[in-house]
């Protein structure tokens, strides 16, 4: 009967992630994904391709460290898997944005099988991953843009009117953030008393909540960890940024490279698969007032999506192989 429901089990997931690969394929187009592949077929791609992987390394690394300034160091899970568990989450933010906390959730059940460092430091980790992480793209996407208002081009009417408002909503948002984590006064705790919930110090949401709130603390040494290897993160996407118009014939100095970047981090704002089309926009405007061919805006858009294409299949293909070892497990315990 076990063996009966492991194979019914394997041939669920194969049509599942047939399903799901063909589902991506039709958003992202099949040509344009055999076209990533030929585009790294020269020792330039290769590069290109390198710092991208990279880049989902560092934030493995990243993520690693604050799982260990938590205090929930395991050696039963390495470096590798957290570079594997990262990517196969990156591949469900990248590729389905509109899940809210899709790769997020699917990365801290992973590291709670592998690890058994307890849901509340597991989900705790992810979410002060993302804190940090984006509380860094955030300062690069103020600072890039700002910059390219002041010194290169200040948008008109209602492109100026678009980014105000994203800007401002992000600013906003990540103010919130802060001010909720660093008062470390609890609504969790408000909402479960309000429902009655008199053991509520036992709740999940208590203690991971607990968690984060001793995280973001100013004389935590490994916050500053955690930004530190968001700088290093953001360090090799300005990397890959300028490797990559240099490559198409462009040699932009260091503030026009990371004003391109901050717009980058932008377009990911939109919950949209891939950035489809919302990184072409946001980039023709910073390329075009750059003097810069807009040839070139769609070239480079192309060629980042390309390297993030291959890092988010490669995240798919691990996805779905952790996704199979989860069930089988869960099965094999039952």
């Amino acid at each position: 009967m076990k063996a009966i429901k492991q194979g019914l089990l394997f041939l669920i997931s194969i049509l599942f992630g047939i399903a799901i690969f063909i589902y991506v394929g039709n958003i992202i187009g099949w040509d344009f994904i055999l076209k990533s592949f030929t585009i790294f077929l020269d020792k330039e791609g290769f590069l290109i391709i390198f710092l991208s992987f990279l880049i989902a390394f560092l934030g493995g690394l990243r993520w690693k460290q604050i799982v260990k300034d938590e205090g929930a160091a395991s050696d039963k899970i390495s470096l590798f898997d957290y570079f594997k568990f990262y990517t196969a989450g990156f591949s469900i933010v990248y590729l389905f944005p509109i899940i809210i906390f899709g790769g997020e959730i699917f990365r801290a059940t992973l590291l709670e099988q592998k690890a058994k460092i307890g849901w509340d430091k597991a989900l705790a980790s992810v979410a002060i991953e993302r804190i940090v992480e984006w509380t860094i793209n955030i300062l690069v996407i103020l600072f890039g843009t700002l910059y390219f208002f002041y010194r290169i081009a200040m948008p008109e009417g209602n492109i100026l009117f678009i980014f105000i408002i994203s800007i401002f909503l992000t600013l906003l948002l990540l103010a919130g953030v802060y001010f909720y984590v660093f008062r470390k006064k609890s609504f969790i705790k408000n909402m479960l008393l309000k429902m009655n919930k008199e053991d509520y110090k036992e709740s999940l949401a208590i203690k991971t909540e607990k968690i984060v709130f001793d995280y973001f603390n100013i004389k935590n040494i490994g916050l500053w960890k955690g930004y530190f290897f968001s700088i290093l993160k953001d360090l090799a996407m300005l990397l890959r940024v300028w490797v990559i118009i240099f490559f198409l014939g462009v040699n932009l100095d260091f503030m026009g490279s990371f004003s391109v970047l901050g717009f980058s981090f932008l377009s990911t704002l939109i919950p949209i698969p891939a950035t489809l089309g919302t990184q072409e926009l946001i980039q023709a405007f910073a390329f075009e007032n750059l003097n810069i061919h807009l040839g070139v805006s769609s070239a480079f858009a192309m060629i980042l999506r390309a390297g993030e294409v291959i890092v988010a299949l490669t995240g798919f293909v691990l996805f779905f192989k952790a996704g199979y070892s989860f069930l089988k497990n869960k099965i094999s315990l039952k």
